[in-house]
């Protein structure tokens, strides 16, 4: 593997590390609303290790790929503090299970220039 990488999936297994340590923070009921609301959290960094899995495995992934995915695995982790724990309000829990969709949805705006940057490059 390449050390871009490398690193990258390093910050995305902190990343998803500490969404599960913000799980704990909401303060889940019962053992099954963990496991749900710690899978919906981590799905987002389980689909971009999955793909950077691909991406490396079938031509390299390039370093705006994994730009992007520490881009969106900080932004993930810093939206979680701010909702949990700096700015606590009533609406926070509509926010933190709005997290992986916001997630998704800067993946799928920032993906196709990733990707247009990795073609770019390689000519």
């Amino acid at each position: 593997m390449k050390l871009p990488t490398i690193l990258t999936s390093l910050v995305v297994a902190i990343a998803l590390c500490a969404t599960i340590y913000c799980t704990l923070a909401l303060k889940p009921n019962s053992i099954n609303a963990f496991i749900l609301f710690a899978t919906w959290l981590s799905a987002p960094y389980l689909a971009m290790v999955i793909g950077l899995y691909f991406l490396h495995k079938r031509a390299g992934a390039s370093v705006y790929w994994c730009a992007l995915a520490v881009l969106i695995s900080t932004g993930g982790i810093i939206y979680l503090l701010d909702v949990i724990y700096w700015h606590r309000d009533a609406q926070g829990a509509i926010a933190v299970v709005m997290t992986p969709i916001l997630q998704m949805i800067a993946c799928g705006i920032f993906a196709p220039l990733a990707w247009w940057l990795s073609r770019s490059k390689g000519r």
